[in-house]
């Protein structure tokens, strides 16, 4: 695979072709082990985290940015959106 892309927290969708759909209990953003089982640091060309960030602390999304980070390569990116605070969800 030439560029490594995943999908953190994918959910049941599979609706990004040549990503890697993950869940939780395969990698976890807070447990550098599930991330050294699978891959090399400075080996991912990019991430995607969606409604993931929203249930972390701010001190666990700091820790869990500077883990993805150890694992992106140079130049690599992720792209981590969370709900709108201007139009709440009442699901939320």
């Amino acid at each position: 695979m030439d560029e490594l892309k995943i999908v953190i927290g994918a959910g049941p969708y599979n609706n990004n072709p040549g990503w890697l759909h993950t869940q939780e209990e395969d990698l976890n953003l807070l447990d550098s082990g599930t991330w050294k089982r699978q891959f090399e640091k400075e080996s991912v060309s990019a991430i995607l985290a969606e409604h993931v960030w929203e249930h972390l602390t701010f001190a666990e999304g700091v820790e869990a940015a500077k883990l993805c980070r150890a694992y992106l390569k140079q130049g690599g990116y992720i792209r981590c959106a969370v709900p709108d605070g201007y139009f709440p969800d009442e699901g939320y």
